[in-house]
């Protein structure tokens, strides 16, 4: 099963798309990221402006046909702060929806914590150990404690790298901005310093574009000697010292806004962000006491797939056994409703004998077949709303649950086949029926007379039947049954012959029907 994630950030979007396993593992397929910058201005008006409609709505266009490209089966995407917080967040939400036809989920800090702590336990080397993330974004910084099994705080902070960009009047800031900054990042982190510290946790890590920004940076000093040589190359990019941060932060703020842009490893649309970035990691390491922290590769995005995973174990297996969606959908469906799945498979076998063993008076194609097969599958769905009437409820659900992979048509079909498996036979006058091109009606009269007798054959559920011949006379239809032995099949040819009436009629010859046992005579009924 192949799901993409889309995370809509205040800074970045990026899509991920992964193949799942029925065991709920995740086999990375493509990445795409692109700087949108949709908070650059909002946090400032109050409202996410045209030109940032336009640079979202172009890279939403780009992420859907790559997601086409891959024929993805779910697809799942969420706004964060930006989006949360503007004015006019909801029109952004519906635009996307109309125009590009992404359904954008708007989600909570707390949610947006929940979900980066499960993206993040998927890479993280926990054990037993507690991780203090810290996942910093454009708009916030999700902070949360957690180790392999539990997630034991998570706070949202608006403390994003777009968010904190005023606190800078030019592209080179003074002194005492700098060190402004430092106290409002400092004072927000202390403010929830004490119920974490009670907690514990055994390393920092961080995540997202700005913690990744400042590790390749380090690791570069690292490379030229104008930082901490005390790590081997395997180290760099995976373990940030804090002596590596604060020097790149002297580094960073003794440069012009051209300098930085032009610097190795630097996205030089980060030329800005990374300032504040640079003071809000130095500050966090100092208000927990972390020499280091670790680079988090995977965050919100890992988390919608892995999290999707955990919600949909069955439909993930049934992925595995079912590549085909048609036939997925429909087996799902009768799970669903909690069908009798050995019934309905053997139903459908007898179905299929009678549809192949009567292709000389019906012509239908093969897909028609597998049409019958599915119909036959699902003919008792409806035992999930009463007993009685239960074809009735069972057309009633294929109409309004549906079925993916299917056409209009075809689910008309496959309710109608439902609905006449039993009791009435189809007639002009029924609803829905009436209404219908003529050649469908005739196939819905085919494949349902198939289908009664098929359940007909087994009435008692016992699966006694074990394969069926046919032999087609000028004014019969002559049905050789093989059964188990010591099988009694009473049951099973009062209801088969009650439920010829239709074959009876559509083929306009009499069934009659011989049963085989090992090691016994012929009976013959009709």
């Amino acid at each position: 099963m192949k799901i993409a994630a889309i995370d809509c950030g205040t800074n970045s979007f990026h899509l991920m798309i992964g193949a799942l396993n029925a065991l709920g593992h995740v086999e990375v397929i493509d990445r795409q990221k692109d700087m949108v910058r949709l908070g650059d201005a909002t946090f400032r008006t109050g409202i996410i402006p045209p030109e940032a409609f336009a640079r979202a709505k172009d890279t939403l266009q780009g992420f859907r046909l790559l997601c086409e490209s891959h024929h993805v089966d779910a697809l799942l995407a969420v706004a964060t702060s930006a989006t949360r917080e503007a004015l006019n967040g909801g029109e952004f939400v519906r635009a996307m929806r109309d125009e590009v036809g992404i359904g954008l989920h708007v989600i909570t800090g707390d949610e947006e914590a929940r979900l980066i702590y499960i993206g993040a336990r998927s890479v993280l080397p926990l054990g037993n150990r507690r991780v203090l993330l810290f996942d910093i974004g454009g708009g916030s910084v999700e902070v949360l404690v957690g180790d392999a099994r539990e997630l034991y705080f998570q706070r949202s902070l608006k403390l994003g790298v777009l968010r904190l960009l005023p606190f800078f009047t030019s592209e080179t800031p003074s002194a005492d901005e700098r060190a402004q900054l430092a106290e409002h990042c400092q004072k927000a982190l202390s403010a929830i310093a004490a119920p974490i510290l009670r907690i514990g946790f055994d390393f920092v890590a961080v995540s997202a574009g700005t913690g990744r920004a400042l590790g390749e940076l380090a690791s570069s000093l690292v490379s030229r000697g104008e930082g901490s040589t005390s790590r081997d190359k395997t180290e760099r990019g995976k373990r940030v010292l804090f002596s590596d941060v604060f020097a790149l932060e002297q580094k960073l703020f003794s440069l012009s806004s051209q300098e930085r842009q032009r610097l190795p490893g630097l996205d030089p649309r980060r030329f800005d962000s990374i300032l504040p970035g640079v003071v809000l990691v130095r500050s966090l390491l100092e208000v927990f006491h972390a020499d280091e922290y670790v680079l988090c590769e995977a965050g919100l995005r890992e988390g919608l797939i892995y999290d999707y995973a955990q919600k949909h174990r069955p439909d993930l297996r049934l992925f595995d056994e079912f590549p085909d969606i048609r036939r997925r959908s429909v087996v799902s469906m009768m799970r669903r409703f909690a069908a009798r799945e050995a019934h309905a498979k053997h139903v459908a076998r007898l179905a299929l004998d009678l549809f192949r063993g009567l292709r000389p008076l019906h012509n239908l194609p093969n897909s028609d077949g597998e049409l019958l097969e599915f119909a036959s599958l699902l003919h008792d769905i409806g035992f999930h709303i009463a007993e009685s009437k239960h074809h009735k409820h069972g057309q009633y659900l294929i109409d309004h649950v549906g079925l993916p992979g299917f056409s209009e048509i075809e689910l008309r079909i496959l309710s109608f086949c439902v609905r006449y498996h039993r009791k009435s036979t189809p007639k002009d006058g029924h609803e829905g029926f009436c209404d219908l091109p003529q050649p469908i009606k005739q196939k819905i009269r085919i494949l349902a007379a198939l289908l009664r007798v098929a359940d007909g054959l087994d009435r008692t559920n016992r699966q006694a039947i074990q394969s069926l011949q046919i032999r087609i006379e000028s004014k019969s239809i002559e049905m050789s049954l093989t059964a188990k032995e010591g099988s009694d099949l009473e049951l099973e040819m009062w209801a088969s012959r009650r439920k010829a009436d239709l074959l009876e009629e559509v083929f306009k010859r009499k069934p009659r029907f011989s049963v085989t046992p090992a090691s016994t005579i012929s009976e013959t009924f009709d």
